[in-house]
């Protein structure tokens, strides 16, 4: 009788190892597919650093602002939104074909902008 007790919490013991095995495996197969679908590899990994554009202008919208308004101001200066909002609510833009001064002066007088300002964060 104590043998086929034994044989048989050793059946379940078996079975309930496989079944670790199995959901550890799926837990690293999901944490791999997490860290993909997040954007943590590749481009999105590298935000921020390295050689990536800077906004060099800072610019902090109203509520009259609409997007309408900002793509149209983007396309006319060829300019490209960076990030935002940041941690202060401002949108970075990085204009290619304007000086740090032309660029500020060209978003304080776009519609809807309420402040401007030149982003410390950006080397020269």
């Amino acid at each position: 009788m104590f043998d086929t007790i034994a044989d048989w919490i050793n059946s379940k013991t078996a079975f309930v190892l496989a079944l670790l095995l199995a959901l550890a495996g799926l837990t690293l197969g999901l944490g791999h597919a997490a860290a993909t679908l997040s954007g943590s590899h590749g481009e999105a990994a590298r935000r921020g650093a390295g050689d990536g554009i800077c906004g060099e202008v800072q610019a902090w919208f109203g509520p009259q602002a609409s997007l309408a308004n900002l793509n149209e101001f983007l396309t006319q200066y060829g300019a490209v939104v960076t990030y935002g909002p940041n941690e202060n609510g401002a949108w970075q833009l990085h204009f290619p074909a304007l000086s740090l001064d032309d660029a500020l002066q060209a978003t304080s007088r776009a519609n809807g902008v309420a402040r401007v300002a030149a982003n410390p964060q950006c080397r020269a």
